[in-house]
């Protein structure tokens, strides 16, 4: 308990008691929560249910909260504002791109991209995720327009996706890695990345595009598989830093285990449609696996970024005697990246359309 008797003591002029306060604060943070929890569920939504759109369109163990297909573009852009099963999809990665944008300049108050080239690895990886964070806002607000607005849209997620994990391995490389494995692999890592973004990129268009529900197990088998290899290589530099694992941990040490276990725990929600697999209905509109994995992907960036940036403090004088990365390397190989994978979702757009246009014949 605090001893307010004593504070008063050493500071007189206090007229408020600390424990009053801070439970007047709490109760006060408690009922603001309440509300706006109530509030959301009473809010007026999209009528829609899993009986009323088409089996694309309908994610598993969701059954309400739908919007309508083949509306005008101000309706999907308006919806923004209401209440449906995406809003918390649409909104978490909304704040993370402010948040991203945040960092950006933060960081660049302190690293100085414009006159340091050994940050500039660090402002492509903040680049791709905001990127990311655009692209799964984009698919999340305007994918139910249709079936073929539905697949393009989580195509163009996908690009986000294969980006951020780039941009993930090429932050790590350069600024976490022991200084015999960055020697070893620099240049080599990097090209794989590339490799492994466009496979995650082509693998997930694939299997949009090539089953139809009710989907196979080896379609989340194409999708997961690729970005999970795409992830393990991308974080091999921090695991090799942090192993064997000295408690207790710095700060940079824990930020990097948080990302990881992070990462993983929002993958099994993702992958398994956690929790509402045991509850169906409950969590429509706030609390399903997919509002919790947008969290975790929040989380992993900040952790991720705070992490690698402490690292950077810790090994500057090491980074700074590398021989400093070119900006068309650095810039050159993330736009080559994402035109190929441009490229890709043109590819499986097109071959959408000729398919669709066989099957009206």
């Amino acid at each position: 308990m605090l001893d307010t008797t004593r504070l008063a003591y050493y500071f007189p002029t206090l007229s408020f008691s600390f424990e009053h306060d801070i439970r007047t604060r709490l109760q006060r943070l408690h009922l603001r929560a309440r509300s706006t929890f109530i509030s959301l569920q009473d809010m007026s939504h999209y009528p829609c249910t899993s009986n009323d759109i088409p089996p694309i369109l309908i994610e598993p163990f969701i059954l309400r909260g739908y919007r309508s297909l083949n509306q005008p573009w101000s309706y999907y852009w308006k919806s923004l504002f209401h209440k449906h099963n995406e809003t918390i999809n649409v909104w978490s990665h909304l704040i993370g791109i402010l948040y991203i944008g945040h960092l950006l300049y933060y960081y660049n108050q302190r690293l100085k991209f414009y006159e340091n080239s050994h940050s500039w690895p660090f402002a492509v990886s903040l680049c791709t995720a905001i990127i990311m964070f655009m692209c799964s806002v984009f698919a999340h607000l305007l994918h139910s327009k249709s079936e073929t607005v539905h697949k393009t849209c989580f195509a163009i997620d996908y690009i986000g996706v294969s980006l951020h994990g780039f941009g993930s391995g090429f932050l790590h490389i350069y600024y976490s890695a022991p200084q015999w494995y960055y020697d070893k692999i620099e240049y080599q890592y990097v090209f794989i990345l590339l490799l492994l973004g466009m496979l995650a990129c082509l693998s997930n268009c694939f299997a949009q595009y090539y089953f139809c529900p009710p989907y196979p197990p080896l379609k989340r088998i194409c999708q997961f598989l690729p970005c999970g290899i795409l992830w393990i290589y991308s974080v091999i530099p921090l695991i090799i830093g942090l192993f064997p694992l000295n408690f207790p941990l710095d700060s940079c040490s824990m930020c990097h285990l948080g990302q990881i276990i992070l990462f993983i725990i929002g993958g099994i929600l993702f992958a398994f449609d956690l929790p509402q697999r045991f509850c169906p209905g409950a969590l429509d509109f706030i609390g399903q696996g997919h509002h919790l994995f947008h969290l975790c992907v929040y989380l992993i960036t900040l952790c991720q970024m705070h992490g690698v940036y402490w690292d950077y403090e810790k090994n500057q004088k090491i980074i700074d005697q590398r021989s400093k990365p070119h900006l068309i390397f650095c810039a050159g190989s993330m736009i080559c990246l994402m035109l190929w994978n441009i490229i890709i979702v043109c590819y499986f757009r097109r071959y959408l359309r000729e398919k669709h246009h066989v099957h009206k014949k």
